[in-house]
């Protein structure tokens, strides 16, 4: 049964669980996490249901920005066209009167992978409820992870449309150099791309509003980061949503001094991280940071270009050099120079968090309280109209469409020409099973011959079944197109959607208040968290 929550319809709410078909939404530290288990309270300093923890943190953390940082961030944001609401929340940062909850990611084309979207609402949904459970002011920052090199992650964009049949959009690989920063890609191959995207999303209901908000931010960066970043403040300026761009000098320059203090003890926080790690792998079986990761937690920038430095030559650039922290060290960069005191993550970032506290500690750095983000997976209508039909449970349709559709086929058979199969089957073998009784009289091994042939005779009138079947199922596709495709539309490449299709697939589909709706059911997530209930849920588009 669907439940409605406003105008965003919920199919289901699942638990993640061990077992099958819920084993691929489970996650056993997120799990440990969310009912603060034994390691979660061992590794994480603050955790989400602990009232008494969040609201000293907040107060802790509360305090204004540099004046050079805030001044730099407020020409950012009305550059990129930022709404009245986020300027207010920036002042309100900047002036120390407020805490933030933060997500991050990086840029990337149509607004990266769907778990991009689901993550920035959570850290916009949690807002409200710091605020009630702490009273301290709270306002959303969204991390705009620009420095990231990684171009092969973020180069492509899937995206369905309304024939649900997957593309993938690709930025071409002269567009971005050897080392450099993934936010410093020119906007033409990234406008080349939009436009073949609109193109696939033509018809859909929201089309007309994802062209807006993915043109006006082209007309207003300088690049990919900048894009991205007018992106999301338009997507969720309603909620007052701040964005941090780590390229900009102001934000380099305050946070060189964490920078200083890791590389003051580089060798023992490396050492703390490798133990830790250690530790998770005996405990989860995973280590989230492997140790070539931590032998030194920055690069060095120049020209554009990132490259990783060891600590000791890191030490010998001087201050004038800029530096940019490593996974290892970026969430130390970001909880210290903000007043961040919740963080929206996935289970990756929750397991890395997970093995740096040492680090954390060691810089000096109170860190934001891990809370896993809204998880979800979109039903278009061809979706919809199978999961009625078919009468499946959602995450049984999500799990097995192609069995969901086989079901229906089957039933979908006339019960007068499934009868009269059976009989002529059970008919057929009732006969060879008198002639077995008889045929023994001529020689006493002719049974087993006939019952031979009996087993081939059942397995034919089987393969009659599965020709009725497939001629049903035939006749059904023809009808519903989309059909087949459902299965590679809800898990494209056997993956979790959310971490395939792009975010803007959901505007295109419902326009771009789905942002809105999405960050009052982060909220309301963010409420059910705090009383250990965690769930992935199935939308409608």
């Amino acid at each position: 049964m669907a439940l409605v929550t406003r105008s965003l319809p919920i199919r289901a709410r699942l638990e993640p669980r061990p077992e099958p078909p819920f084993d691929r939404l489970y996650d056993p530290l997120v799990h440990d996490l969310v009912h603060e288990g034994e390691l979660a309270r061992e590794r994480f300093a603050s955790r989400w249901p602990d009232t008494a923890a969040l609201r000293r943190l907040a107060e802790t953390k509360r305090a204004p920005l540099g004046k050079e940082l805030a001044r730099s961030l407020a020409e950012y944001h009305r550059r990129l066209g930022a709404t009245e609401a986020s300027l207010a929340a920036l002042e309100r940062v900047a002036r120390g009167e407020a805490v933030c909850t933060v997500a991050g990611q990086q840029p990337a084309p149509l607004g990266g992978p769907l778990y991009s979207l689901h993550k920035t609402a959570s850290a916009a949904g949690m807002c409200g409820v710091v605020t009630q459970r702490t009273g301290v002011p709270c306002v959303p920052l969204f991390w705009m992870h620009g420095e990231d090199s990684d171009f092969a992650e973020i180069r492509s964009a899937t995206l369905g449309g309304p024939g649900l049949e997957l593309r993938d959009l690709t930025l071409p690989a002269a567009a971005h150099p050897e080392g450099g920063l993934v936010g410093s890609l020119p906007t033409g191959p990234l406008a080349r791309l939009v436009e073949q995207a609109l193109a696939v999303w033509s018809g859909l209901g929201g089309a007309g509003e994802a062209r807006t908000l993915l043109e006006t931010p082209l007309s207003r960066a300088r690049d990919l980061g900048e894009a991205y970043s007018a992106l999301m403040l338009a997507l969720f300026g309603g909620c007052g949503l701040v964005v941090v761009d780590p390229r900009l000098p102001e934000f380099r320059a305050a946070a060189r001094d964490l920078i200083d203090r890791y590389l003051e003890r580089a060798e023992s926080l490396s050492a703390a991280a490798r133990a830790a790690g250690d530790l998770l792998e005996r405990r989860i079986g995973r280590r989230p940071l492997a140790d070539p990761a931590l032998e030194s937690f920055v690069f060095a920038v120049e020209d554009g270009v990132r490259r990783k430095v060891t600590v000791a030559e890191a030490r010998s650039l001087g201050r004038q050099k800029p530096l940019s922290p490593s996974v290892a060290l970026r969430p130390v960069i970001q909880d210290g120079v903000f007043p961040t005191v919740a963080m929206a993550c996935g289970a990756s970032e929750i397991a890395y968090l997970a093995q740096l506290r040492e680090v954390f500690e060691g810089v000096g750095v109170a860190a934001a309280c891990p809370v896993p983000r809204l998880s979800a997976t979109w039903m278009p209508p061809a979706a919809v109209e199978l999961l009625q039909a078919s009468g499946a449970q959602a995450w049984d349709l999500v799990a097995g469409a192609d069995q969901a559709l086989k079901s229906l086929a089957e039933r979908e058979v006339p019960a007068e020409v499934r009868a009269e199969l059976e009989r002529a089957r059970l008919s057929t073998l009732q006969a060879l099973e008198r002639f077995a009784g008889t045929s023994a009289r001529v020689d006493p091994s002719l049974p087993q011959m006939v019952e031979s042939a009996r087993g081939k005779v059942d397995y034919q009138f089987a393969r009659l079944l599965e020709g009725l079947t497939s001629k049903s199922r035939h006749r059904l596709e023809r009808l519903h197109p989309e059909w087949p495709r459902v299965r590679y539309y809800l898990l494209p490449g056997d993956r979790l959607q959310e971490r395939r299709l792009a975010s803007l697939e959901v505007i295109a589909y419902r326009g771009a208040a789905a942002a809105s709706e999405l960050c009052e059911l982060a909220e309301e997530q963010a409420e059910r968290l705090e009383r250990g209930a965690h769930e992935h849920l199935v939308l409608d588009l």
